[in-house]
């Protein structure tokens, strides 16, 4: 549990969107010295009942995205959270290994630059993602959040 939890209420959701996209953009300037914009905007969630709230949170933003897949569940939207501008916004089921509060999405145009500096840089790593693509996950001990750097060009297709 993080302490924001539990993210029961549309308060404590306005809270803790802004907590996470404003992490998300200091997780990107801590690991990699620049700024990078998101446009994704997720949750973990750490309870049945956290999970039923955001699931239908969610929902009521939007609808249902093709990217949707798993335990993962997102929404087609349009909304700004610290003059970035979210077009997906998601919840995932409890998982015990996903401590953190949530994530957010930076697609890159030069996904390829980012991922020659894996191998020099510890708070980053390359996953796949539930959908099989490559991902460079940004984690690191001072941040409750993940930061995701996606390649521009696939990320929402």
């Amino acid at each position: 549990m993080h302490k924001l939890s539990p993210i029961t209420n549309e308060a404590r959701l306005r809270t803790a969107l802004d907590y996470v996209a404003e992490q998300s953009l200091a997780l990107a300037r801590e690991v990699l010295g620049q700024d990078l914009a998101i446009d994704t905007l997720c949750f973990f969630t750490h309870s049945p009942e956290e999970y039923a709230f955001l699931e239908q949170a969610v929902r009521a933003r939007g609808p249902k995205s093709r990217l949707s897949h798993g335990p993962t569940l997102y929404t087609d939207v349009d909304f700004a959270v610290h003059d970035q501008r979210i077009r997906i916004f998601g919840v995932r089921q409890p998982d015990p290994t996903r401590p953190q509060v949530g994530y957010g999405d930076y697609p890159v145009p030069d996904y390829e630059r980012f991922l020659a500096l894996v191998s020099d840089n510890p708070h980053m790593h390359e996953i796949t993602s539930g959908r099989g693509k490559s991902l460079i996950e940004l984690r690191h001990p001072d941040f409750d959040v993940l930061g995701f750097i996606v390649n521009q060009a696939e990320h929402l297709t």
